[in-house]
């Protein structure tokens, strides 16, 4: 009977461990979105550290932004000089 009274326990701490994480994260990352930190070093503060722990280190970096505009490649030729044009 113990046996089992220490797995049901366990599984219980299991649960309400990760319980507590995903608390923790969602104050954390609220934090960080609502004082616009997400790409400072540092952050605001011990919950926004916490997240960025669990959830990597990444997630300062928002790779949904589009590329720059700016990008210019000198090798490309421009559709003018080649002969070719864009008909819309």
């Amino acid at each position: 009977m113990a046996a089992i009274d220490a797995i049901v326990f366990a599984v219980a701490a299991g649960f309400a461990f990760a319980v507590l994480i995903t608390v923790v994260v969602i104050i954390g990352v609220h934090q960080e979105e609502r004082r616009l930190t997400l790409t400072r070093r540092t952050p605001p503060g011990i919950m926004a550290r916490l997240a960025r722990i669990v959830l990597g280190w990444n997630v300062r970096k928002d790779y949904r932004d589009p590329p720059d505009p700016g990008y210019h490649d000198d090798r490309a030729e421009p559709l003018e000089h080649s002969g070719m044009t864009i008909r819309g």
